[in-house]
């Protein structure tokens, strides 16, 4: 435990290290180094939608669920638990199952979300 509350203190102080602790354990789950760089590219996007998110005050938990269900509905026809359960998934994590494919068109319906969000509604309409 002593060791792993280390790691954790260097990798404060190097964020990479988690970066690079992530990489390793994806790789040791056997998924692709190309599968693995599109998977952290998706959690860049995410992470870009739930600070915008944040920022329109949109809050974590359930209005977060019901926004991932319908961005998922719009590119899968699923909601995430439905999806979860198309894939035959309990507890696993979703995105941890998705093919390189799927993870392109979910960072793309959520970028997008973030561009939309973005719109000058009046810059918009003027335009």
């Amino acid at each position: 435990m002593a060791k792993v509350g280390y790691e954790r203190i260097e990798e404060t102080e190097d964020p990479e290290l988690a970066f690079d602790r992530g990489m390793e354990t994806y790789l040791k789950k056997g998924y692709s180094k190309a599968w693995i760089n599109q998977r952290l590219k998706s959690i860049e996007v995410r992470k870009e939608l739930t600070d915008e998110c944040n920022n329109r005050g949109i809050k974590q938990g359930l209005e977060y669920a019901i926004l991932t269900d319908e961005i998922t509905k719009a590119w899968a026809g699923f909601t995430t638990k439905g999806y979860k359960k198309l894939k035959g998934l309990k507890k696993e994590n979703l995105r941890d199952n998705m093919t390189n494919l799927e993870l392109v068109l979910n960072m793309l319906a959520e970028a997008t979300t973030v561009e939309i969000y973005n719109i000058n509604p009046i810059q918009y309409l003027v335009n």
